[in-house]
């Protein structure tokens, strides 16, 4: 087939403009977010651009976002975008609600076909009114194919808003460099900012092992006011500088995790893994099948204060390099996302089935191999 324009719509901030400038800084490890660049050139990306915006644009913007529950005004300035595309990319239901309220409004004029990846939707759902849910399932109609990160967002999605395509796609991030930087000292590392981190597990673990250093990587405004233990380090890192040195100097990542749908963690699971650094993580959301394969690794249930404590305690004192090659063989690599993604585009807008491999926790072959073997 011809090559497909995507439309690719981020959130208000992630222009490629204002990320050039961050990467040259080098504060982020990929030259596009998310990389959806490594596409090119099976598909022609167009990306979403932000407006500039005085107090008053800004007010109206998030106004309308309190109201709806997405970004409509964001998507709305975008239209032009969509309306030329063959296919759209969102990377959060923030946007893709957007997209699809678009073509309920004018059919017609967007066409495109939406790949719509939801992150938060399915954790959100129970909190939602029951007019708002019937809002949302109309909307969810209007895209081709939903994808999710884990397992039981899939669940979710199938049986909330029934008939239509959902897809569990393994997603890829960025591989941290690997090797060791000398003798290790026990050493755990705690990275994110997502609101399902378990802070309060991770803080009376730390004042339960005093004699391991633990750094803590965030900007949630919880962590910092939390009572710490002196051996506890909270501060804040720039990406690139995290997957450099950052996992190279640890002995363990800890993931402590509160219930949730979404994999919450799966980036810093992957990071942690390609870097040979064993996770020890609550067993909640679907992070299990980011850490199959990984010997080193423990799952605890959710809570579990003393049970997350001996993991990281047996872990950190008895380092044991795992084999850095782990997420790549799985499948967890942002070519492999992306790859995935170019995959279900084509399959969509040619109405041929899509490959079950974009749902395998397995190394994607190229498009041009995937043909080949076709």
């Amino acid at each position: 087939m011809k090559q497909p324009r995507v439309a690719v719509i981020v959130r208000y901030g992630l222009n490629p403009s204002s990320w050039a400038v961050r990467y040259d800084r080098g504060e982020v490890a990929d030259r596009t977010p998310y990389a959806y660049h490594l596409a090119e050139p099976e598909v022609l990306l167009e990306w979403s651009d932000d407006r500039p915006e005085g107090p008053l644009a800004r007010w109206w913007r998030m106004t309308v976002k309190r109201i709806l529950g997405f970004d409509f005004v964001h998507v709305w300035r975008n239209r032009a975008v969509i309306a030329r595309a063959d296919a759209v990319w969102t990377h959060t239901e923030r946007e893709h609600l957007a997209v699809a309220l678009l073509k309920v409004l004018n059919s017609r004029a967007y066409r495109a076909a939406s790949i719509a990846q939801s992150v938060w939707l399915w954790d959100l759902w129970p909190e939602l009114s029951g007019l708002r849910r019937s809002f949302f399932r109309r909307l969810l109609q209007r895209h081709a194919v939903e994808i999710v990160l884990s397992r039981e967002n899939r669940d979710d999605a199938r049986r909330e808003a029934p008939g239509r395509s959902v897809l569990r796609v393994p997603f890829g991030t960025h591989f941290a460099d690997a090797g060791t930087d000398g003798e290790r000292r026990p050493r755990v590392v705690v990275v994110g900012n997502d609101r399902h981190r378990d802070w309060d597990l991770m803080a009376a673990t730390a004042h339960a092992l005093p004699d391991v250093d633990i750094d803590v990587i965030s900007l949630a405004s919880e962590v910092h006011a939390l009572d710490w233990p002196p051996n506890v380090t909270v501060r804040s890192l720039r990406q690139a500088e995290l997957l450099r040195t950052l996992y190279r100097s640890s002995t363990v990542v800890a993931l402590p995790l509160r219930p949730n749908r979404h994999a919450s963690g799966c980036t810093v699971a992957i990071e942690a893994l390609s870097a040979g650094v064993p996770v020890v993580a609550t067993d909640v959301g679907g992070i299990d099948e980011y850490l199959e394969g990984s010997t080193a690794g423990a799952l605890v249930p959710a809570g579990d204060v003393d049970g997350f404590t001996r993991a990281i305690a047996s872990r950190a004192r008895h380092y044991i390099p795992e084999d850095t090659g782990l997420p790549g063989m799985r499948g967890l690599s942002e070519h492999d996302y992306i790859t995935r993604l170019v995959w279900i585009t084509r399959s969509v807008l040619t109405s041929t089935p899509i490959p079950d491999a974009v749902e395998e926790f397995a190394a994607m072959a190229s498009v041009d191999d995937q043909e080949h073997v076709a």
